[in-house]
């Protein structure tokens, strides 16, 4: 029940007054009662009633004898507790001092054991090397006492022992090739031993000899017969007896790969036939043959044997990797470098570019065949001689550890598998670059799982053991026990052709060879041009190509550009001169022997040799073809009394070609090699654009002397232009239809002019020359045209001609120049006016804007100039 209804308060009411005494944070007594008796009479005066303090002091004693009773116990109680705890807290400051000192008297017990255990522990070590020295010294002894043993039973004949571990199998077998080496490094220690130790030698020679003869013999039959197993009995005797020499020796004489039908025919007529197939090997024009296809088909079955021969070698051997290197030794030195030898001999003195491209596309077929080795021992090999390595170190070599399948078809599918894929991923585009990707990993994880199920399935293969130490084909995909042998054997096969400078200096004198037979038909027509006369040396320049001497004749014609030209709607070139047949093949030249240089020069000499080609080729373009050429393009103009021939167009677009291609070839080919370095990379570009700098300065001369000679020999058609041509008979009908012939002739020659230029140049070129020609014209016939009086017939004549320049000139598409001889078109109407409209004609149209002199100049060469008085009005 609330207090506060007790007392006449609202509900509430003293909860919010203790709630607000507490706040306050306020313990006063007189303060609270003081507080609490003005608010009771704040409430009380609400109500309109009196007071009445007894029930409150009531209410008050009651509570507070309650609070001094419980203040009391309280204390009593808290007194108790601090008793308590004083005593707690002095027990347990006393344990932990006693459990202080019991620690630090483990820890020193401790410590103290501890050095007797280590004292302990180098005594056993002591003891267990001393035990491990007896017992060796022990074996030491037992063996060398069983070694004098046989010594001694040799030396008197007995060969019982050894004969009883021969009939003991393979373990008495190993035993007994163990026992007659040691022997023998006796014998070879002791030569000079006492004549009594003769025998023994004797015995001991004659018994090795002809235990090594019967483990060869077991060895051949039961290779013979494709028996393994007695194949690896007979190999880790015969490793044991003499290291294997003899019995890898056998092994890889009675191979089949070297007594095959197409090793045993005659080197020489192998290369003869090869190389009889390879149609135009030595003509520049036609790309690189295919490589050689015997020597394509001889790394064929290297690769087929040394997949397949590496499952019998890991069974049969104990060292397969060694076996491996002399199979393969034997097959470069002997086989290969043999038939190479022979291939580039005879290429070699049938031309230097044979000879050149031969050792070029052997050394790919080399590399590719050297590369797929490489990855053959990675991913094969290696991780399975790396499993035996291991095994034979922790004295536990598995049963059939380097067993293969029967046969390599698994792993040359395998082998052949990622190959493809690697071609797939060089061609392909970034686009399919991920989903090959994806391919990949999804067959590295099928492979992943195959691997590990043969491991768990027993089957003994060189990637099931890869899988089982946790060795995976990305490990695998990187350098194996046989790459730096492989990558040697390639070196050696080409040392002889490469080393040094050697192949360099072929290089060099076979490109300069090539340039020069490339430019003979254009040096053959510069030299026959300068010994003959000048007239024909200047017709000489354009002798076509497709054509010749004979098609540039008929094209020097009135036609000005080759019939073939004019039919094809491009300019045809000629050999005087630069054309892009010559230049494209100075170019592919010069690809093919950086691409040979690339790949048969050492990585750190690539950029030197591309940098030393290079300045072959653009001094060779330079100095020998494009300077000559626009040297004897631009010597032809200077003879002005010759019409210039419009073909000269064609040099400059051809030109212009050229030098793009040189641009295109030096982005694309060279810069790949030379970028690297900044050095030559400088150089080059600086050599690069001087070639180029100066073919535009020369074009740039070309162009402004063709366009001079051009208009040089319109304004000599212009002076056969006679005095009676503008005042004709009133019967000459011809002269009012067609206009006089130099006009005739300039129009004819202007629209020559312009499809030369269509032909031959660019928008921006064509309108640079058209505009300047226009002008030229313009100008020239504003001079013309006031030399000569005018008749009313006349003017009619030189109102047909002015409109036949003004149609060869719009034929050009320049709005300049098209206003420019409309202007021209007003003028010539001056002459056909009557004089009575002679005023307006001047002073209302387009002429009002001429200057008046000028325009006086024409009005004066009528011909009734000096009779008409509106004439004369108009000229005083």
């Amino acid at each position: 029940m609330d207090p506060s209804r007790a007392f006449g308060l609202p509900e509430g009411y003293f909860a919010q007054v203790y709630t607000g005494f507490y706040v306050e944070n306020t313990i006063l007594a007189r303060i609270f009662v003081i507080k609490q008796i003005s608010l009771v009479d704040l409430e009380f005066a609400k109500k309109n009633s009196m007071f009445e303090p007894k029930p409150f002091v009531r209410t008050f004693e009651r509570a507070l004898e309650k609070l001094l009773a419980s203040h009391g116990e309280l204390g009593g109680k808290i007194a108790q507790l601090e008793r308590s705890t004083k005593t707690y807290a002095d027990d347990h400051r006393k344990k932990m001092a006693r459990l202080k000192q019991t620690f630090a008297t483990v820890g020193s017990s401790f410590e103290r054991l501890e050095t007797q255990i280590s004292e302990v522990g180098s005594n056993t070590i002591r003891i267990g090397e001393q035990l491990d020295t007896v017992a060796k010294e022990k074996d030491r002894a037992e063996a060398i006492k069983e070694l004098v043993e046989f010594y001694a039973e040799l030396n008197e004949g007995n060969t019982s022992r050894l004969d009883e571990l021969l009939d003991g199998g393979s373990e008495g077998m190993i035993k007994v090739a163990h026992t007659l080496r040691r022997l023998n490094t006796i014998v070879v220690d002791n030569q000079y031993s006492a004549p009594t130790d003769t025998l023994a030698k004797r015995q001991i020679e004659i018994y090795s000899e002809n235990f090594e003869k019967t483990m060869l013999e077991n060895f051949e039959a039961a290779y013979r017969e494709n028996d393994i197993h007695n194949m690896s009995i007979a190999a880790r005797t015969l490793d044991a007896f003499n290291g294997g020499v003899s019995v890898v020796k056998a092994y890889i004489n009675q191979h089949p790969f070297f007594l095959s039908s197409m090793i045993s025919q005659s080197q020489d007529s192998i290369a003869e036939a090869s190389y009889q197939s390879m149609e135009g090997i030595s003509d520049i024009s036609h790309l690189p043959p295919a490589p050689d296809r015997w020597l394509a088909q001889l790394y064929a079955d290297t690769r087929d044997v040394m997949f397949k021969d590496w499952a019998v070698i890991s069974k049969v051997f104990p060292r397969p990797i060694d076996v491996m290197q002399q199979l393969l030794k034997r097959v470069f030195e002997q086989t290969i470098q043999s038939y190479l030898e022979t291939l580039l001999g005879r290429a070699e003195r049938q031309s230097k570019l044979a000879f050149l491209r031969v050792l070029s596309s052997s050394h790919i077929e080399t590399r590719k065949l050297i590369e797929d080795l490489q990855r053959f021992d990675a991913e094969t090999v290696t991780p399975a001689v790396t499993v035996l390595e291991s095994a034979r170190r922790s004295g536990n070599v598995p049963q059939g550890l380097l067993d293969m399948p029967s046969s390599a078809q698994t792993s040359s599918a395998q082998f052949s598998r990622s190959r493809a894929k690697q071609a797939m991923s060089r061609r392909g585009r970034d686009a399919e670059q991920s989903a090959i990707d994806d391919d990949d990993d999804l067959d590295d994880e099928a492979a992943a799982r195959d691997r590990l199920g043969e491991a768990k399935s027993g089957v003994s293969s060189a990637v099931a053991i890869a899988a089982l130490i946790g060795r995976s084909e990305g490990d695998n995909a990187g350098v194996g026990l046989l790459h730096g042998f492989l990558n040697r054997c390639c070196d050696d096969l080409f040392e002889s052709y490469v080393a040094g400078s050697n192949y360099m200096r072929a290089e060099q004198a076979h490109l300069k060879e090539a340039f020069r037979q490339t430019l003979a038909p254009f040096a053959r027509a510069r030299a026959e041009r300068h010994s003959s006369s000048r007239g024909n040396a200047l017709l000489g320049i354009f002798t076509s190509v497709t054509g010749g001497a004979s098609t540039a004749a008929s094209a020097s014609g009135a036609g000005g550009v080759g019939n073939a030209s004019a039919a094809s709607g491009q300019p045809a070139e000629f050999e005087g001169t630069v054309t892009t047949t010559t230049a494209r093949m100075l170019l592919q030249v010069h690809a093919e022997a950086i691409a040979r240089g690339v790949e048969l020069e050492n990585d750190g000499l690539v950029t030197e040799c591309v940098a030393s080609l290079t300045s072959i080729l653009l001094s060779t373009l330079g100095d020998d073809y494009m300077f000559p050429a626009l040297e004897d393009v631009l010597e032809s103009l200077q003879d002005l009394r010759q019409e210039p021939d419009l073909r000269t167009f064609g040099v400059i677009r051809v030109a212009n070609i050229a030098v793009r291609l040189v641009q295109m070839h030096f982005q694309r080919t060279i810069v790949p090699f030379v970028g690297a370095s900044s050095y030559v990379y400088r150089d080059m570009v600086a050599e690069k654009n001087q070639l180029m700098s100066r073919v535009e300065m020369s074009l740039n001369l070309i162009s402004n002397k063709l366009v001079g000679a051009c208009t040089q020999w319109i304004l000599g058609i212009l002076g056969k232009q006679r005095k009676g041509d503008f005042r004709p008979a009133d019967d000459d009908y011809t002269a009012f239809e067609m206009g006089t012939q130099p006009c005739r002739q300039c129009a004819d020659y202007l629209h020559r002019i312009e499809r030369a230029c269509r032909q031959s140049m660019g928008v921006e070129n064509q309108e640079r020359v058209l505009t300047d020609v226009g002008n030229t014209l313009h100008r020239m016939l504003m001079e013309h045209l006031r030399k000569f009086v005018v008749s009313v017939a006349g003017g009619l004549v030189l109102v047909k001609d002015v409109s036949k320049y003004r149609e060869a000139i719009s034929s050009f598409g320049i709005p300049a120049l098209n206003e420019k001889f409309s202007i021209l078109q007003d003028i010539s109407n001056i002459f056909v006016v009557q004089p009575a409209a002679l005023k307006s004609l001047l002073d209302e149209g387009p002429l009002a804007r001429l200057d008046r002199a000028t325009v006086q100049g024409f009005v004066q060469m009528r011909e009734d100039g000096r009779t008409s008085s509106l004439v004369r009005q108009f000229l005083s």
